[in-house]
């Protein structure tokens, strides 16, 4: 694994917050003052060492079960990170294009003998998130005086780093930039050195080698058909019911930790997974129970969508490009680098939580792999980050989460959307289920950019996975990419508690 510039981490979010405000609208943004929201970005690095933001996403609030819809119109989740990687599969649809069609693309190398690309030598994605990924990722004990974190018994030194003079003249323009666009009080803190908290890289090889201790437990969620689809709401009804009863004892508990000296953790919103292990919510650092999937939290009504820290994970076996764009792509598209803006932060929870959950992956098909990324930490704050709302804000009581999401991408035509509830914003029920009340990233839009790839290839041009007369709904398309297929499939042997949406949610076409 090739050593980060010193400057790496904060030169990728420099390039990410200049980005968010100069390139998107204020529609959709956060009421300065009153309302916070996640941001995250991909960018593609070239051969050179270039840098461009390619994708783009905003938000922080998903939808439950009972609003998803089956004609794949309406998003699922709305957290930043997976928006990002959503807007990215636009930009790689745009880059096919181009390249399929005798063009130079600045990702992917022309169509070989199996009509398939590959991404030129060189080019390399990186993610930046302002905050870190919800779910495993962000469970680690809170720090105090010390210069060490411990987390449940390992122990990380994190690197010193350097300061603010030996970093380049060019950085120093990207972050006089991206501190432009926050108060006094933000400049301030975001020049105060931080810790670069950067875990140890480890070989490939070495990494397969490691124990996976942690057991899955739970029901296997093979497949999805009406019996899947009874008993998955009969885990979530029970779960729910679990939480009710034991909601009373938490807060005790929590008032309990405050009253006394006992060490306490950063929690999650998100829940724990039907049919695997729950949370304790004892006091202090029992309060969690990590290495474990978990849901996002609905308003109200319990969500399906998995943690940014399982999704994070799952991207570094199966890749970024999913199952569709990997008919098109002849290597899966990992993230190089993942980048948290500042925020609380432990190197260790990322690394068990997007890393080492995945070490007892087996049988992976060839070109699949268990990536690693690097993860590494800034010192700079995105401004609408919901500590920073919160000092400049007079009335703390009602600093509250953005109710819209923002996603963004580099291709030709609408390449901004603002969504509200799943839907672009101003969808009316007159317009409900037309392409007017679709943003560009919800399935049945993407579904519609990778049919107009296919048709526009000839049939000996095409892959062949993908020259079947048999093949109509998107489920069907994403079972042919049978590579994929397996690797999900191995994927899912380990983390056998993964809540996969019933079969019904994808048999649009």
């Amino acid at each position: 694994m090739d050593q980060l510039p010193d400057d790496f981490g904060d030169r990728i979010a420099s390039l990410s917050i200049e980005h968010y405000v100069k390139r998107l609208p204020k529609k959709g943004k956060p009421v300065e003052g009153r309302e916070w929201t996640l941001m995250a970005t991909i960018l593609k690095q070239d051969e050179d060492g270039g840098l461009d933001v390619v994708a783009m996403g905003t938000g922080s609030k998903c939808i439950g079960q009972s609003k998803m819809r089956l004609e794949g119109d309406v998003l699922h989740d709305s957290h930043a990170e997976v928006i990002a990687r959503r807007a990215l599969l636009r930009y790689l649809y745009h880059q096919l294009q181009v390249a399929y069609h005798g063009q130079d693309s600045a990702v992917f190398t022309a169509p070989g003998v199996d009509c398939r690309c590959g991404l030129k030598p060189g080019v390399s994605f990186h993610l930046f998130t302002s905050h870190t990924p919800c779910g495993d990722a962000s469970i680690f004990p809170k720090g105090g005086k010390s210069e060490e974190t411990i987390d449940h018994g390992f122990v990380i030194r994190p690197d010193t780093v350097p300061q603010t003079s030996g970093i380049s003249s060019q950085l120093r323009t990207q972050k006089r930039k991206a501190e432009n666009i926050c108060d006094k009080e933000q400049q301030k803190a975001s020049k105060k050195p931080m810790t670069d908290k950067e875990y140890p890289g480890c070989e490939e090889s070495e990494c397969q080698k490691m124990s996976h201790d942690t057991n899955w437990q739970g029901e296997k969620v093979g497949s999805t058909n009406d019996s899947h689809d009874k008993k998955l709401d009969e885990g979530i009804k029970n779960a729910e019911s679990d939480e009710n009863k034991t909601e009373g004892d938490a807060l005790m508990a929590c008032e309990k930790a405050k009253k006394t000296s006992e060490p306490d953790i950063h929690r999650t919103g998100a829940k724990c997974v039907p049919g695997g292990l729950q949370d304790p919510l004892q006091v202090g650092l029992d309060y969690h129970q990590v290495g474990v999937l978990r849901t996002k939290p609905g308003r109200g009504e319990r969500t399906l969508s998995l943690s940014c820290s399982d999704k994070l994970a799952r991207w570094n076996v199966l890749g970024c490009q999913g199952a569709l764009l990997s008919h098109f792509i002849a290597e899966p598209v990992y993230l190089s680098t993942i980048v948290v803006g500042r925020c609380p932060y432990s190197s260790y929870a990322m690394y068990r939580g997007v890393v080492h959950r995945c070490a007892s992956i087996q049988g992976l098909p060839p070109a699949y792999k268990l990536h690693l990324p690097r993860c590494v930490q800034s010192c700079l704050q995105f401004c609408h980050h919901r500590e920073a709302v919160l000092q400049q804000s007079s009335t703390l009581d009602k600093v509250m989460p953005a109710p819209a999401a923002i996603m963004w991408a580099a291709f030709p035509g609408r390449c901004t959307d603002v969504s509200v509830n799943g839907y672009r914003q101003g969808a009316t029920k007159k317009t409900m289920g037309s392409p007017q009340a679709r943003v560009f990233t919800c399935r049945k839009e993407l579904f519609e950019t990778f049919k107009e790839l296919l048709i526009s290839l000839p049939v000996d041009s095409r892959p062949a996975t993908l020259r079947s007369e048999q093949l109509s709904t998107y489920r069907d398309y994403k079972a042919a990419a049978v590579d994929h297929h397996r690797a999900r499939t191995c994927f899912l042997e380990v983390f056998n508690t993964w809540i996969v949406s019933p079969d019904k949610y994808s048999d649009f076409r």
